[in-house]
């Protein structure tokens, strides 16, 4: 019976640390949570140099959904978010709108 328990709380531990791995520790998780903190110095109306200076190089852009072909960025969402942040420009390159993960 004492092997039983020291087996589930190693379990509980391993599955713990691998949480905290996932949410915390790796490199995916940190850049997500810096582009949680940098989204938030975003202003309606910056220009997209100035978001890349603010928010570094987007993990992907989109012409997909805009008039005139005019990219959206898009930057990695926290863990377990349904989505990502998504910074949308008009056609002089300024932002009209950010879309946040939810």
């Amino acid at each position: 019976m004492k092997k039983v328990f020291v087996f589930i709380g190693v379990l509980v531990s391993l599955m713990v640390l691998v949480f905290f791995y996932f949410t915390e520790w790796s490199v995916n998780a940190r850049m997500s949570k810096e582009n949680v903190v940098n989204s938030e110095k975003l202003k309606i109306g910056m220009d997209s140099l100035r978001v890349k200076r603010v928010m570094g190089e987007p993990d992907a852009r989109s012409n997909y959904g805009s008039e005139n072909n005019i990219p959206s960025f898009y930057y990695r969402p926290p863990f377990l978010s349904s989505d990502g942040i998504y910074i949308h420009f008009d056609s002089l390159g300024h932002v009209k709108r950010i879309t946040y993960f939810e």
